[in-house]
């Protein structure tokens, strides 16, 4: 969460866990302990939890690119579906619909508590550019408190990527070295 150009980290340093607000009462379960974690539905992990899911059970939806290129569910990663969405592959390409929905919606969620100009997305799904991106603009303009009233948010892929938290981390320890050698 940036302000005014500062990160800014709340009270016990954790602000900014926007990934673990509740959105399905009862949902997946989350790493964190609780279900239905936003990022149970948007990010890269529930991309790759469906599309495993669905070759898992068998569906008849898997397509032949998915058949060809894995050999099991297990091996179904999140670059593999993306790159298939790349190349048309239609349920890949409804995978990351499905989740950009998701993630727009929550997008709303938040813009209707905050109000931001601009909202970065990153990690590995964020590699799917518009293919996520433009399922989540279009949930997001459906959701929007007041909208077609209010102004509307950007909605970006974060320039780094899947990078981003490891440049994040860096600089905090950066910053925590930095404290250290001011006391």
């Amino acid at each position: 969460l940036v302000i005014n150009g500062e990160v800014t980290r709340g009270k016990h340093g954790i602000a900014g866990e926007f990934g673990h607000m509740q959105m399905v009462p009862d949902g997946h379960r989350c790493p964190c302990g609780n279900r239905g974690c936003w990022e149970q539905y948007a990010s890269g992990n529930a991309l790759v939890r469906e599309a495993r899911a669905l070759m898992a059970a068998g569906s008849p939806t898997i397509t032949d690119h998915f058949r060809s290129v894995v050999g099991n569910a297990e091996d179904i990663t999140g670059p593999l579906v993306t790159e298939a969405a790349k190349q048309g592959d239609r349920l890949a390409r409804e995978l990351l619909e499905e989740i950009g929905r998701w993630l727009g919606i929550g997008i709303a969620d938040l813009a209707a508590a905050l109000d931001p100009g601009m909202f970065v997305i990153g990690g590995g799904v964020s590699a799917a550019g518009d293919l996520l991106l433009e399922p989540a603009r279009t949930a997001y303009r459906s959701h929007l408190t007041g909208r077609g009233y209010r102004p509307e948010a950007r909605i970006v892929a974060a320039e780094l990527g899947n990078e981003a938290g490891l440049v994040g981390a860096a600089d905090l320890a950066r910053a925590g070295l930095q404290g250290a050698d001011a006391s």
